[in-house]
């Protein structure tokens, strides 16, 4: 029960559980949609900075009723879940009677702010809301598709970065986005498995696997994630690319490591807790953008 029921406070409850169930915690998952700002060289274009600061509120906000609406949907699988049964709409902290409306008011904001991005990108949107719905409603049921399905939900919001500053959709982007995220959801199907009693009961699919086979998985998801990112330092990122390599086999296999070691798998935000996670991750973003920037060969043409 939260401390606003106890004092009596029903309605400072509800609001502060609505604003829970909108999971603010979660929002660094929009940050995807930066990558497309600082790998199109777009970093310290104003208009395309208010561009995707935009799209990135968009998406908090559409998310934010998408988490809602999924937990109306699933409470009372929800409730046999030995985290999720804590979640505000599942402890009945806030009602379903006030859920629905503010999910909706949270929907038609965040089309709002998407129609003003353009037509694309609320294409994209509408794309993103559309998967979540499938996924909610069977999607979620079906043995491997489920963890894949999350994983195309963060190349939608890559996808939404780029039309959001209309640049040329790189392929790379694509795939190393599509694996990085299916690498997370690995790691969170695994997570589940080790520390539920009963994992069928809290979700259908944790039936059918396995810690071993997702264990495989996550291995295999690893090193093509790994690969791919080798290929876009050979093939796009230029020689002084190849510098990031190594930081960004360290970020796979330290988040690996912590999954194994640590069981940090069912909540990546545990990562930013992880100082040598941290360290590596911010050397690496300042490789990339100084090398993309054009830094190294501006420093070579002062020394010369």
């Amino acid at each position: 029960m939260s401390r606003a029921f106890a004092d009596g406070s029903p309605v400072v409850g509800t609001v502060s559980g609505l604003l829970k169930e909108m999971r603010p915690w979660q929002w660094y998952k929009q940050s995807v949609l930066l990558l497309a700002l600082v790998f199109s060289r777009s970093l310290f274009d104003p208009v395309a900075v208010t561009n995707v600061t935009l799209g990135i509120a968009a998406f908090c906000v559409i998310a934010g009723a998408t988490y809602i609406s999924n937990d109306i949907l699933d409470v009372e699988e929800d409730r046999n879940h030995p985290r999720k049964k804590h979640r505000p709409i599942a402890s009945r902290q806030v009602p379903i009677s006030v859920a629905v409306p503010f999910a909706f008011l949270l929907f038609a904001g965040g089309l709002a702010v998407s129609w003003y991005l353009g037509s694309l990108f609320l294409l994209v949107v509408c794309t993103y809301l559309v998967q979540n719905a499938l996924y909610s409603l069977f999607l979620k049921d079906v043995v491997i598709v489920d963890v894949m399905v999350i994983a195309v939900g963060f190349v939608l919001r890559a996808v939404a970065g780029v039309v959001a500053i209309d640049v040329y959709l790189s392929p790379w982007l694509v795939v190393c986005t599509f694996l990085g995220a299916l690498m997370l959801a690995l790691g969170k199907r695994r997570h589940e498995m080790t520390v539920s009693d009963d994992p069928a009961a809290s979700r259908a699919t944790l039936a059918e696997y396995t810690e071993e086979t997702l264990d495989q998985l996550l291995v295999v998801v690893l090193a093509a994630l790994i690969v791919s990112y080798c290929l876009y330092t050979f093939f796009r990122g230029g020689q002084w690319m190849l510098i990031t390599l190594p930081f960004a086999c360290f970020a796979a296999f330290r988040y690996h490591f912590l999954a194994h070691t640590r069981n940090v798998g069912g909540d990546p935000t545990f990562l930013f807790g992880d100082r040598p996670f941290l360290a590596n991750l911010a050397v690496w973003g300042l490789l990339v953008i100084a090398v993309l920037y054009g830094v190294p060969p501006r420093i070579l043409e002062v020394v010369a």
